[in-house]
C-alpha cells in the first residue's frame, strides 16, 4: 500500500482542530460563605482532609468560590448529596445539629442554583470527536452499501462514559494508514470489474465426513489392539515384532481402544449414522462430532441461508436439542446463531438460519451442539463416561445440510453504479472523474461542501494514476479513499464562530440526529429537510425524530447505548466454567446479553415506562432464554413478551442472568459488584473507586467463607468500612443467583482438588438475603429489594437521563447539564417516564441543537 508522505499527515493532523469550546462571558459568581469553614472542618476533616483524602475528596483545599470551575461545583455537589441523604456524617460520628444543618444547606443550595446557572451559560467543551469503529461501518456502508472490514481500526473501547465521547477517541498517524487501507479494500471491491457472485446451493452429507472417518479410525486402533494385545499375553518376542516402536508405544494403543473403541462402535451402530450424523459432544481423542460445511468465500458477500434436516433424541438433555451455527475455530470462533431441533428420527424438520457474510473474510462454517467456551464440554463428557461408560447422551442427528448465498442483490454493483454515475455523451475522462469526486466528496461529508482546492488534489492524484496506465474505474480508487480518510469524514465537524455558542445549521443538526439515533449519516430524506431549512421547526424535528426512532437502524442506539449505560462489556470478561455451570453456555450467554437489548426496545417502542426495567410481571425472552429461566410454552428464537410465572425471580433487570453473571467473577456471586450496579446504574448513588491501598486478608488464607462472611471481614477494615456498609447490603439481597443468574436456595462452594473440573468435595452455605438500601430501607430477600430498587424509579429516571445526555452530546455529563437533565426529567415525567420522551426532550433543547 502506498504510505502518506511525512508532509500530507502532518497537514491532516493540523486540520484537526483539538476542541470546539462554548463559552460566553461569565455573569458574576457563586460562592459558600465562610462561616462554614467551621463546621467542615469539625465534621469533615478527619477523613476528607488533604492527609486521608476519604472517597478522593479533600475539603480542606476546596475552593469556596463555587463557580471557579465545573470540577469544583461538582465536589460542592457531592458535599451537598452526603448531607442532604444523611449519609454524611457518618454514623458513628457526631452528627449536625438541626440549625447547622438548615443553615449550611440553606446556603448551599442558593448558591449551587447560582453556580449552575453561572456554569451552565458558560457550556461545557465539546471536543470535535471522529467517528467510533462501529460509526464509521455504518457510514461507509451507507454509502457503498458494503460494510468494511474494521478489525484494523481503533476499538474505541473506554473504561469509563461512552465511545461517542471526543476526548477519548483518539487519532495517530499510525490509524491513518489503517483508515486508508480500509477504505481502499472496500473500494476496489466495488469499483473494479470482477464476475459477480453466483446464487448457489451447495449440499453436505456428513455420513461422508463422519461416519467413514470414524469407521477407518476405528478400524486402526482395533488392529492396533488386537496386536497390542497378542504382545501382552506373551514375553518371549519384543514389541517391534507385533509393529511397535518400544513397551510405551504399545501400552497406549491397548489404552486408546478401552478409551474410544466402545463409543465409536456404538456411535456405528446406529441405523441412522448410515444416512446421516449424530452429533456427540465429545469423541475420538477429545473432538465434538460437527458438520462441516463449504467455506465462504471472501469475495461473495451477501445473506445466507444455511438449512438442514434434523431429528432430536428425546433421552439427552434439552440443551442439547439445539444445533449452534458457527464459523473459525478457536479464539476466532463466532457464532451465528441456534435453533431448536423438535423434529424425530420418524420424522425430521427441516430448519433454516439466516446470516450475513462481510465481504473480505473466508469463513469456514460448522454445525453443532450447544458448547461453552472452555473444555467444560468435554471434561462432562469424561465424568460421564465414568459414570455410564457412553458419556453425555447426544441430542441431535442431521440428515444433510446446505448452503444457499449469496441470497441479496449485488451490494457493490450497485455501489459502483450510484459512484460511476451514467456519464452523458459529451464528456470526457477527465470531466467524468472531476465530476464522480466532487458528487462523491459532497455526500461523504454530509452537508460540507469540499473545497475546490481539494478537489483539484483529489483529481491530480487520479491524474497521476491514469498516466501510470490504470484504467478509469482503477484511477478512482486512491483518490476516493482520500475522501474516506479525510478529517471532513472521519470527524463530525461543526462549523465555528470563535467559540461563541451558537444554533447548529440545519444540515448539522441532522448529522447529530442521525449519529444519535441510528450511528450513521442521514438519509437523503432527512438532509432534504435539513437543506429546506425546516429541521429548527420544532414539529418538523419531531416528526423526523420519531421517524428515525421507527426505523430498524434505531437498533443500533439500542445495542450501542444500553450496553454501554448498564456496563455491559463485563459478561464477556469472565470465562464459565462448563462444569461448574454447565446450562451457561455460548448460547445463554448470548441470548442473555440480547434479553437486556431487547427487553429496552420492547419498553420503548410499546410506551413502557423506564420503570419496567427495575420491576414488571413480564420477560422478554426466546426458547434458549426461557429454557434457561425454566419458564415453559415458549418457542422459537424469536424474543417475544412472556407472562412470568408466579413466585418466579423473573422481570426487570435484577431477574436477568446477564446482570447477575456481570455481578460475578466466573466462579462465585459477588455481593460487591452486584451492589455496586445497583448503586451506579439503578440508584444513581455511584460508589467511591476502591483507595489503592486495600489490605489483603491474608487470615483468611485457606478458610471457605460464606459471601456474607468474606464481606464483614473486609467491612472490619477501616480504608474499607465505609463504602461497603453501602454496598453490601444490597449485594446480599441478590445472594440467591449464582454466578450463572440461576436461582439457588444454598450457596455451594468448591473445596480441594478438582477431577475433570468437578470438585471432590462442597460445601454449602445457607443464604441471608435481607439487607438495607442506603437510605435505611430494610428489605428481608430479592423481592424486598427489587420493591425497594422499583420505589427509586426517579433516582433511575435521572441516572438514565444522564447518560443520555453523555451519549448524545458526545462529551461527559458534568455539573453545567443538571438544568439540561432536570428539564428532560420534568417533560419525561409528564409522560410517565416512557423511554422516546426523555429522546425527544433532549434532541428538542438547546444544548443539542447548539454548538
Amino acid at each position: 500500500m502506498k504510505r502518506f508522505s511525512p508532509f500530507f499527515v502532518a497537514a491532516w493532523m493540523l486540520a484537526i482542530p483539538l476542541a470546539m469550546p462554548m463559552r460566553a462571558a461569565t455573569p458574576g459568581k457563586a460562592e459558600m460563605p465562610r462561616v462554614h469553614q467551621v463546621l467542615l472542618k469539625k465534621h469533615c476533616f478527619d477523613c476528607h482532609d488533604s492527609g486521608s483524602e476519604e472517597a478522593g475528596v479533600d475539603l480542606e483545599t476546596i475552593s469556596y468560590e463555587i463557580s471557579a470551575s465545573v470540577e469544583n461545583a461538582e465536589l460542592w455537589q457531592k458535599v451537598l448529596n452526603a448531607i442532604n441523604s444523611g449519609e454524611m456524617p457518618p454514623e458513628d460520628s457526631e452528627p449536625l445539629s438541626d440549625a447547622d444543618k438548615a443553615a449550611f444547606l440553606e446556603d448551599l443550595t442558593g448558591q449551587m442554583v447560582l453556580a449552575r446557572k453561572i456554569l451552565g451559560d458558560s457550556g461545557g467543551v465539546i471536543p470535535l470527536r471522529r467517528l467510533n469503529r462501529r460509526e464509521y461501518a455504518n457510514t461507509v456502508e451507507a454509502l457503498l452499501g458494503v460494510r468494511p472490514d474494521t478489525m484494523s481500526l481503533p476499538d474505541d473501547q473506554v473504561g469509563a462514559g461512552f465511545d461517542t465521547q471526543g476526548a477519548s477517541l483518539f487519532f495517530s498517524s499510525d490509524q491513518l494508514e489503517n483508515y486508508l487501507a480500509a477504505a481502499t479494500k472496500t473500494l476496489r471491491l466495488c469499483l473494479l470489474p470482477r464476475q459477480p457472485p453466483q446464487l448457489a446451493t451447495r449440499r453436505v452429507d456428513p455420513e461422508e465426513q463422519q461416519s467413514a472417518h470414524y469407521q477407518k479410525y476405528l478400524d486402526g486402533i482395533k488392529d492396533e489392539f488386537e496386536r497390542a494385545t497378542q504382545w501382552n499375553a506373551q514375553t518371549d518376542k519384543p514389541p517391534s515384532e507385533f509393529g511397535f516402536l518400544d513397551r510405551y508405544q504399545a501400552k497406549k494403543k491397548l489404552q486408546q481402544y478401552k478409551q474410544w473403541g466402545p463409543q465409536l462402535e456404538e456411535y456405528l451402530a446406529r441405523p441412522e449414522t448410515k444416512t446421516g450424523s449424530t452429533l456427540i459432544m465429545t469423541i475420538k481423542a477429545g473432538g465434538m462430532t460437527r458438520v462441516k460445511l463449504p467455506v465462504l468465500n471472501e469475495r461473495a458477500p451477501g445473506k445466507y441461508t444455511v438449512r438442514f434436516r434434523a431429528a432430536h433424541y428425546p433421552d439427552a438433555d434439552e440443551r442439547f436439542h439445539y444445533v449452534e451455527l458457527s464459523s473459525g475455530i478457536g479464539s476466532d470462533r463466532k457464532y451465528r446463531g441456534w435453533r431448536k431441533v423438535t423434529g424425530t428420527l420418524d420424522d425430521p424438520q427441516v430448519i433454516e438460519l439466516q446470516f450475513e457474510h462481510l465481504p473480505g473474510s473466508k469463513e469456514q462454517l460448522w454445525l453443532h451442539q450447544r458448547s461453552h467456551q472452555d473444555r467444560g464440554d468435554k471434561n462432562l463428557w469424561t465424568i460421564h463416561q465414568r459414570e455410564n461408560g457412553m458419556g453425555t447422551k447426544p441430542g441431535v442427528w442431521i440428515d444433510w445440510a446446505e448452503v444457499e448465498g449469496p441470497i441479496v442483490a449485488n451490494a457493490p454493483a450497485e455501489a459502483a453504479a450510484n459512484i460511476l454515475f451514467d456519464r452523458p455523451g459529451d464528456w470526457n475522462d477527465d470531466r467524468y472523474a472531476t465530476e464522480v469526486l466532487r458528487r462523491f466528496a459532497a455526500k461523504a461529508f454530509r452537508g460540507t461542501p469540499p473545497e475546490p482546492g481539494f478537489l483539484k488534489r483529489l483529481f491530480a492524484h487520479y491524474q497521476s494514476r491514469r498516466e501510470a496506465g490504470d484504467s478509469l474505474a482503477e484511477s478512482l480508487v486512491s483518490p476516493l479513499a482520500i475522501i474516506l480518510t479525510s478529517p471532513e469524514f472521519l470527524y463530525l465537524v461543526e462549523t465555528e464562530n470563535e467559540g461563541v455558542s451558537q444554533q447548529l445549521r440545519d444540515t448539522e443538526t441532522a448529522v447529530r440526529l442521525s449519529y444519535f439515533l441510528w450511528s450513521s449519516s442521514p438519509d437523503d430524506e432527512l438532509m432534504r429537510v435539513a437543506r429546506d431549512g425546516k429541521l429548527r421547526d420544532p414539529a418538523v424535528l419531531a416528526a423526523q425524530t420519531d421517524r428515525l426512532l421507527s426505523d430498524e437502524r434505531h437498533q443500533r442506539f439500542v445495542h450501542g447505548f444500553v450496553h454501554q449505560w448498564l456496563g455491559m462489556e463485563r459478561l464477556g470478561m469472565f470465562q464459565f466454567s462448563g462444569v461448574d455451570f454447565p446450562t451457561f453456555d455460548n448460547a445463554a450467554r448470548e441470548n442473555a446479553r440480547e434479553e437486556i437489548f431487547q427487553t429496552f426496545a420492547h419498553i420503548a417502542n410499546h410506551d413502557q415506562p423506564l420503570g419496567a426495567l427495575l420491576d414488571s410481571d413480564f420477560v422478554v425472552i426466546n426458547d434458549v432464554m426461557a429454557g434457561y429461566y425454566g419458564i415453559p410454552g415458549v418457542d422459537g428464537h424469536g424474543f417475544r413478551k412472556v407472562p412470568v410465572p408466579a413466585g418466579m425471580p423473573r422481570g426487570g433487570l435484577l431477574g436477568t442472568a446477564a446482570v447477575m453473571a456481570m455481578g460475578s467473577d466466573g466462579l462465585r456471586s459477588s455481593p460487591v459488584e452486584r451492589g455496586a450496579w445497583v448503586l451506579r446504574h439503578l440508584l444513581n448513588d455511584p460508589p467511591a473507586p476502591a483507595p489503592p491501598n486495600v489490605p489483603q486478608l491474608s487470615r483468611l488464607a485457606g478458610q471457605v467463607l460464606s459471601a456474607r462472611e468474606l464481606q464483614k471481614a473486609h467491612q472490619e477494615q477501616p480504608q474499607c468500612a465505609q463504602c461497603h456498609r453501602k454496598i453490601d447490603p444490597i449485594g446480599y439481597g441478590l445472594e440467591n443467583f449464582a454466578a450463572d443468574g440461576l436461582w439457588r436456595e444454598k450457596e455451594v462452594l468448591s473445596i480441594g482438588k478438582r477431577f475433570y473440573g468437578r470438585p471432590a468435595k462442597t460445601k454449602s452455605f445457607d443464604i441471608d438475603a435481607s439487607g438495607t438500601l442506603p437510605g435505611g430501607q430494610a428489605f428481608g430477600d430479592f423481592f424486598g429489594l427489587r420493591k425497594a430498587v422499583a420505589a427509586h424509579e426517579d433516582d433511575f429516571a435521572r441516572g438514565f437521563t444522564e447518560s443520555l445526555i453523555a451519549y448524545g452530546l458526545g462529551r461527559p455529563y458534568g455539573f453545567s447539564d443538571q438544568a439540561l437533565a432536570d428539564q428532560i426529567l420534568s417533560h419525561a415525567k409528564k409522560h410517565h417516564y416512557q423511554v422516546n420522551p426523555f429522546i425527544h426532550a433532549l434532541i428538542q433543547s438547546r444544548a443539542f441543537q447548539s454548538r
